[in-house]
């Protein structure tokens, strides 16, 4: 597969893990990521280092898939898969459906006795290959890697029955990638604004973690007004009139989860004379009540369209705007520290068979003092 950057810092991982080369043909993994190109370079090196091109099994999120990715993939000859787009469904169901279709189908193919990784972004997949332990494990060792804090969130409080590594609390990932992501997102942002015209963003950021912090900040730097709010430390009810009293016309969902119910939604609606505009920049499309959004208004036929309804307006489909359908977001140097992250542990996962402890365990030291070291 050709590339757009040269990957050094994955290949320096796996430098480190040389000696530890070996035929994997009895190790297999399921990965549920966002098939971009530098995931696909970190499959690509998973073959490299002796892992059968059959033994991968991939599928994606229907909301960053590229295609162009999926195709190469394909034809490279690794079992990918991508569901289609269903409008009237929200994607929580739909993922959680297909990732039990992925992992039956996964389970199905399995030659035993065997190593399963369980590569999820999210946690839903690990949520469910818990579920199911009892019934998969028999003649298979299970490890997991979790990249992402809804994942982390999801799993953390459950009895965990194999290890998973947290590459979602790195401190590498922390300090590197919300920056990064929010930059993205405020980037697209403000091509938005271009877009539809609006002269004078009022713009409200609705969660102030890391993400929601830093594109709160990136906003007001560029001298924007912006305002922040914290539904973990306040009442959501509050927000209808924080947007009408401030005459906000650019919500941004940073929260990870629902902000506004359909009741609120049409409150608003019918509050105001102006268009507002509802931008996700966390994960699926939870931030705002999609499915009733698409059910009431214009609808695009394209995954990344908008939904128009009357005076308000569902940017890229309710789904994160860090998200297009490119061949790859960030661009592959910017996003290789992750990346590095995941597949370090997958290296790790691949060559220890002394991994003991349950439930969540740190990425190696070894990997992560690499990607310190990464400028």
């Amino acid at each position: 597969m050709k590339t757009a950057h040269d990957y050094l810092l994955l290949e320096e991982i796996s430098k480190h893990f040389d000696s530890k080369r070996s035929n994997f043909e009895s190790v297999y993994i399921l990965a549920c990521q966002h098939i971009l190109e530098p995931q696909a370079k970190m499959f690509e090196l998973l073959v490299d280092f002796g892992i059968p091109k059959t033994n991968i099994h991939i599928f994606g999120k229907i909301y960053s898939t590229s295609k162009e990715v999926l195709g190469e993939l394909s034809e490279a000859g690794f079992n990918v898969s991508q569901p289609d787009f269903d409008q009237s469904i929200s994607f929580d169901i739909e993922h959680a459906e297909n990732c039990t279709k992925q992992l039956e189908l996964f389970l199905s193919q399995i030659k035993t006795p065997s190593k399963a990784i369980i590569l999820d972004d999210g946690g839903e997949l690990l949520r469910i290959v818990n579920d199911r332990f009892d019934s998969t494990s028999k003649d298979i060792s299970i490890v997991g890697i979790e990249q992402t804090s809804s994942g982390f969130r999801k799993l953390e409080k459950s009895q965990l029955q194999f290890p998973i590594f947290n590459v979602a609390r790195a401190s590498v990932k922390l300090i590197k990638e919300s920056p990064l992501i929010a930059d993205l997102g405020c980037n697209r942002m403000i091509d938005a604004f271009k877009q539809y015209s609006i002269v004078e963003p009022r713009i409200l950021v609705v969660g102030l973690g890391p993400m929601g912090s830093n594109t709160l900040s990136i906003f007001k730097e560029k001298g924007y007004f912006a305002l922040g709010y914290d539904i973990a430390h306040h009442d959501k009810s509050e927000l209808v009139n924080l947007i009408r009293d401030n005459n906000i016309n650019v919500v941004v969902g940073v929260t990870g989860s629902n902000i506004l119910n359909e009741e609120q939604l049409q409150q608003i609606k019918d509050l105001l004379d102006y268009k507002l505009y509802l931008i996700s920049m966390s994960s699926a499309d939870r931030e705002f009540p999609t499915i009733y959004i698409r059910k009431n208004g214009i609808r695009s036929s394209e995954i990344h369209g908008d939904v128009i309804w009357d005076n308000l307006v569902l940017v890229n489909n309710g789904f994160p705007i860090t998200f297009k359908g490119n061949r790859y977001e960030s661009t592959p140097k910017e996003i290789e520290c992750t990346i590095g992250l995941l597949y370090g542990s997958t290296l790790e996962a691949l060559t220890n068979n002394e991994i003991r402890q349950l439930g969540f365990i740190d990425v190696p030291n070894t990997v992560t003092d690499i990607l310190d070291k990464h400028e």
